[in-house]
């Protein structure tokens, strides 16, 4: 995961990154499926400004005692200068047939 945890700005959650690095990134997607009273059962990527290295995987883990669902997504960088809405977006469909997307902004932070 990237060093930096994830900030929510306004109604978007934000995270640092360097745009050269290659990191895992997840999105707790626990509340959307709480709401929806079902599962994950797959996940893909809408990215911008970002590539895909590995697929991305549905992820469970306890933590504090309580299970937690996320998305886990293993990202690289372009090589070019990042977007003004640079992003990476998971879309998650249920086992009920609903989908939704899980959307975390990055940040520039060169290290």
């Amino acid at each position: 995961m990237s060093e930096n945890g994830p900030t929510q700005i306004g109604d978007k959650w934000t995270v640092n990154r360097d745009p050269d690095e290659k990191s895992h990134y997840g999105a707790d997607i626990t509340q959307e499926l709480i709401d929806r009273a079902t599962t994950a059962v797959s996940v893909s990527l809408n990215l911008v400004g970002v590539v895909q290295i590995e697929l991305p995987e549905i992820q469970t883990a306890t933590v504090g005692g309580v299970a937690r669902t996320y998305v886990v997504a293993f990202l690289g960088g372009t090589g070019t200068a990042p977007p003004t809405d640079w992003r990476w977006e998971a879309r998650v469909t249920c086992a009920n047939g609903e989908e939704f997307d899980k959307t975390t902004w990055f940040n520039r932070k060169d290290t």
